[in-house]
Formats: C-alpha cells, structure tokens, sequence
C-alpha cells in the first residue's frame, strides 16, 4: 500500500505502527494509543507530559507554529508547559537567514508562553526540500489531577473554544497572501492572519481541567471532524455533533470557499475539543477569562455522526487535512 501525504491513515497505524512500541514500563501512566497525543510519566507527586510534532504544512510560520502546536497537547491533558526540545532540518543550500528567522520564530512562541528551548539538533540534509521542524513539549501535571482523549463518559457535553480553523486559516493567508489580497482585499487577509496570535490553548486546558472536564483533545489536522473520530476512537464511545453549532469565522468560510476547501476538516489549533458531564460550567469559566466555548454535541453509547439539516453524517477516520488540497484549489481561481 503505498502512503499518500498528510496523516498516516488509521488502519494503517492499527496494522504497522501500534503492535511495534516496545516493552511498556509501569512508570507510564498513559501509553502510545489511538486519539492521545501525549504519553504520561509517573514521578510521584507529579506527572511528566510529552509529546512531540512535526511541522510541515506551514512555510512562513513554521518555527513559531512549531512550539504552540506541540505545547497545545499537553495543555489538553491539563498540564503546564516547562519547555522544548526541537529538531531542524534544512536543505542544501539554505542561507543562514532562514535557520534565523525559525529560532527567532521560536524564540518568540517560547516567551509569548513562558518556557525554555532546553535543546535539540540541527543540520543541513539532502534529504528534504524545505525546513521541517520537529518539537518535542515537556510538560508537569500533578498525579491524579491530568486528563486524557479517553475519559469522556456517556452523556457529556463536547465544547469547543473560540472558533474552528484558526490554524488552518492563518496559515493560507500567510502562505498565499498576494493572492488572497487580490480577491479579498488587504484588511481582510490581514485580519486572517491574525488568528495565528490566537492558536495556543494552553489557557482553556488548564481552565477546563480545573471545572470538570472528563477529556481533551487540541483539533490539529483532519480538522473537527478528526478530532471527534479521535476522541469517540480513544473512549471507546461514540459522539454525535450538530453542524448548525460548529463556530467559524468569516474569513475561514470565505478562504475555504475560495479554494474549495471543507473548513470541518481544516487543521484547527487555537480550538480545543472538550466533554464534561455539565458542560455550561466550563462555558461560563471561559467565558469569564474572555474565552468563547460553544457546546457542540453530546457523547453517546456508540456510533460517530455529523448531524445535519438533512440528516446523520457518519464522521469517519481522518484523512488527508483539507489543508494540502489548497493549491489544487488555488488553479480553479
């Protein structure tokens, strides 16, 4: 089977990633799985969070992307954020600039959220053809107190903050900025771009961990839709969520449209998934922090769907993030 870019499919990872982990140790607290973006390591009092992405749909933003995206995950198990560890690899030929410009990016992301570059690996490879950036988040949580994808329970309330497409937006009208600017005009796209300021989550995680949330995930690719799929997948129950309530931005429909895109599959950090037993609680602390949440479906015993004006959708394993499709939709305008 050959693997086509973005996500590796889901059965894919079932049949040749997940039966090959090693030998789990009992210091691990939660294991590599389906729908949990961060392994969890027991210390005693405390808990080490990790996780690690890599950034590669990005050009323009990447460094800074990098550090928000990868500290997004651990704020969805309610954890503090302590510091990085990131790889870069550049191609041939790269001028010193660039790999600047990344660490300044970095640089930036890393004291906009208070933690440290504790180290990582850097080099000039043929082996790619622009920068990918690799980050791996440290964070701590105390013992009993983290969350995972897993805890969501029958009849919870699934929340989602701000609004969906942040990520996904800001970056098209960074990378295709002349243009957007063309067909949409400059405040616009400018306005677009600004949503970048806005993808970190570490706040409502650790909010929502304090008022009652059961599970987290942070939508990164494959959009709502996936993050759904992963969070039903990791509890092993099912979900069901009404499209009317989905919050997006104007500009995310507009960019969207332009290119073809569907915005409930386009990558989504700034807004994280959230289930809790009385999700109004959790609305009403966001909300007092200057945070919109929307509650947007409910979990229910089995069965994955998308309900719609015409009926039930079934949401089905993620796939390729709509992302990737831009420049495919970028040749029909």
């Amino acid at each position: 089977m050959k693997l086509e870019i973005g996500k590796i499919p889901v059965e894919v990872m079932k049949r040749s990633i997940f039966p090959y982990l090693g030998t789990k140790r009992k210091e691990v607290l939660v294991h590599s799985q389906l729908g949990e973006d961060s392994s969890i390591i027991d210390f005693g009092e405390y808990v080490a969070v990790l996780s690690t992405d890599p950034i590669t749909a990005a050009d323009k933003l990447s460094g800074f992307l990098s550090v928000i995206i990868s500290c997004n995950d651990l704020a969805a198990c309610g954890a503090e954020p302590i510091g990085i560890l990131t790889t870069i690899l550049l191609p041939e030929g790269t001028e010193e600039q660039m790999l600047k410009n990344i660490m300044q990016e970095i640089d930036k992301a890393s004291k906009m959220i208070g933690i440290e570059v504790l180290g990582g690996h850097t080099e000039v490879t043929q082996a790619v053809n622009k920068p990918v950036i690799s980050t791996t988040a440290i964070g701590i949580a105390r013992k009993g107190k983290y969350i995972t994808s897993k805890g969501a329970k029958i009849g919870d309330d699934v929340i989602v903050t701000k609004a969906l497409g942040l990520e996904g937006t800001a970056i098209l009208a960074t990378d295709y900025e002349d243009l957007l600017i063309k067909h949409f005009g400059k405040d616009f796209v400018l306005k677009a771009q600004s949503f970048i300021n806005e993808i970190s989550v570490i706040e409502e995680g650790l909010i929502a961990s304090q008022n009652g949330a059961n599970a987290m995930h942070d939508i990164t690719e494959g959009g709502v839709l996936g993050a759904t799929y992963e969070i039903s997948e990791a509890s092993g129950l099912g979900i069901e969520i009404y499209e009317e309530k989905l919050p997006f931005r104007r500009e995310t429909k507009e960019i969207c449209k332009f290119f073809g895109l569907n915005p409930l599959k386009l990558i989504s950090s700034g807004s994280m998934l959230i289930t809790a037993e009385d999700g109004n609680r959790i609305v009403k602390a966001l909300s007092e922090k200057g945070i919109q949440a929307t509650i947007i479906g409910k979990i229910v015993k089995e069965g994955r769907y998308l309900i719609t004006s015409s009926g039930k959708e079934k949401i089905l394993p993620p796939e390729k993030d709509e992302i990737y499709r831009a420049d495919k939709g970028r040749a029909k305008n």
